[in-house]
């Protein structure tokens, strides 16, 4: 079965890409015109950029452990939404206390839909064909059929993997991460690379820490831990067929999700000192 798509973070200005697939997959990066995404909202003015290097955000402590209430499985369209909703209400408990001990104002993602490829909505836009899922100042959307064509206990995974993802750049908008990394005056393409990948790999390095702090409630031991380490293991810019490399390979990407599950904590996701063999 091959599994293919990507995840994408617009702000108020630009855009950037955030991969979020799993084994074995095929992605090709998209061109995402203005038109085709969800309209700005005000959220992101909430927060002050912040140095990426230097964020409080580091040692703000371990992701709280929260109560989820989640449904034991989710196939269709309306269950993978709710399943969705229901891990993004428990992750929005989890970081509000972490974001507070950052000196950081904390506001919820409130915004989270399925949605159909070539089916244009209200709330997502109509998003590239090749794009599993976005992060959009508050909002998250993610196309719902990627989650259920599978084995079920895989996709359910690979789920929790997108969505702890996409609310990773929810983290770093709060930090103002994402704000002063745009900022940033890159002075080649090729450190311009060499940000985006520390950016999307810090993403997927917090959502690996939520995960880890709340392992028992998402089950992530035994079987479903192999599962999710083989996914996390088969994310990265090997999948992706037009050959950008904006969001690292899947050694980095494992070399920052597996410590960080183990860490439970955005301490160990500071890719912006890291050396750059660690963000390739």
């Amino acid at each position: 079965m091959m599994r293919w798509g990507i995840g994408l973070v617009v702000l108020a200005v630009g855009a950037g890409c955030a991969t979020t697939t799993s084994s074995p997959p095929v992605v090709s990066a998209p061109t995402v015109s203005p038109a085709s995404t969800p309209k700005v909202t005000p959220t992101a003015t909430r927060t002050v950029p912040q140095s990426p290097a230097v964020n409080k955000l580091y040692a703000a402590g371990r992701v709280g452990v929260a109560r989820c209430v989640l449904p034991e499985s989710a196939r269709d369209k309306d269950e993978l939404q709710a399943y969705a909703r229901g891990m993004v209400a428990c992750m929005n408990r989890a970081w509000d206390p972490v974001m507070k001990r950052a000196k950081a104002r904390f506001w919820p993602v409130t915004s989270v839909y399925a949605y159909d490829l070539r089916k244009p909505t209200a709330e997502c836009g109509l998003p590239a064909a090749n794009m599993a899922a976005f992060y959009r100042d508050g909002l998250i959307c993610f196309e719902w059929k990627k989650f259920a064509d599978g084995e079920p206990m895989r996709d359910l995974v690979d789920l929790e993997q997108l969505i702890a993802h996409e609310y990773g750049h929810h983290v770093q908008n709060l930090a103002g991460i994402l704000q002063a990394n745009r900022a940033r005056k890159a002075p080649s393409k090729a450190v311009e690379l060499e940000n985006e990948r520390r950016k999307e790999l810090q993403a997927s390095c917090l959502g690996a820490a939520f995960l880890g702090a709340n392992r028992v409630a998402f089950k992530l031991t035994g079987r479903r831990l192999a599962t999710w380490k083989s996914i996390v293991r088969h994310v990265g810019d090997e999948n992706n067929t037009l050959k950008i490399r904006d969001h690292g390979s899947y050694k980095s990407h494992a070399y920052w999700t597996i410590p960080a599950f183990a860490a439970a904590s955005p301490g160990a996701c500071n890719t912006f000192t890291a050396a750059p063999k660690r963000v390739s």
